[in-house]
Formats: structure tokens, sequence, C-alpha cells
């Protein structure tokens, strides 16, 4: 598949013509809806969609930020308790991450995702200003505490 790690290359499905025919349905379907919302409107569900993003994402690492919470962290606004507050600061980082990516694909047309150098950029702005308890994690082979920057 390659001979680099800064060579990869997306998996995308074979043999089933109708998956693919359906994913370029839904990415036209996107695109013409994008296209008619009005700059507000559109602005606002990104804003929206950041927040679903982060609180799935964060999930799938057993993360389990509510949404209004995730809301208040980008208002500066974080609850007492330690813990649910790095939630939150994990959260609001998150985010401001997926803001950067965006701004590098409106200002580098010719960005290539899966480029090692972008790969370290995203991990390093992400693991930089997260809360110092999530910066660690335990290697599954030697039981080590690791930190992940």
């Amino acid at each position: 598949m390659y001979d680099h790690p800064s060579q990869m290359e997306p998996l995308f499905p074979t043999g089933d013509e109708e998956l693919v025919d359906l994913g370029l349905n839904v990415i036209r379907q996107s695109a013409a809806l994008g296209g008619q919302l009005h700059p507000v409107t559109r602005t606002t569900i990104i804003d929206l969609l950041r927040i679903i993003n982060s609180y799935y994402s964060n999930r799938i690492e057993g993360h389990n930020t509510h949404p209004i919470d995730i809301e208040r962290a980008m208002r500066q606004e974080y609850a007492e308790n330690s813990a649910k507050r790095a939630l939150q600061i994990e959260s609001r980082v998150h985010i401001e991450v997926q803001k950067q990516i965006e701004s590098r694909f409106n200002t580098e047309r010719n960005l290539n995702v899966t480029d090692l150098a972008f790969l370290t950029f995203i991990h390093k702005q992400f693991y930089q200003h997260l809360p110092t308890r999530f910066q660690w994690f335990n290697d599954p082979q030697t039981g080590e505490s690791v930190k992940g920057m």
C-alpha cells in the first residue's frame, strides 16, 4: 500500500459500486445543500457540527462530555469539578484543532491529509493543549506510562 509513512493512501471500498455511488450521492447532495444556506446559517451549523464531532470522537475514547458542557467550554465557562473541567478543555481543544485544520484546507489547496508532516501537526496541536491527565497513556505491551507528545 505504501513505502513510507508519509505516503499512506486512503482506503476506498472495492467491489461494491452501489456503495460508492451512494457515497458520491451524499457528497453531491451535501454540497448542494451547503451552497443554498445563508452564510450565517452555514456558520452556525458548522459550529454545531464541530461540537457534535467532538462529543462523539471523545466518547469513542471513553470521555463523556455532554454537548451543553462543550458549549460552555467554548465560552470559557468551566465546571468546578476538576475531572469535568478537564473533559471540557479536551473538547474545546478538539474543536480548536478542527478549526486549524479547516483553516489549512482553505489556505493550502494542495494539502495532503495523509502527509506525515500534516498528521504530526494535528497531533502536536491537539496534545500540547490537553490537560496533563490526558497526555499520558499506558503502553499495552509494557504497562509503562508514556507521555503522548
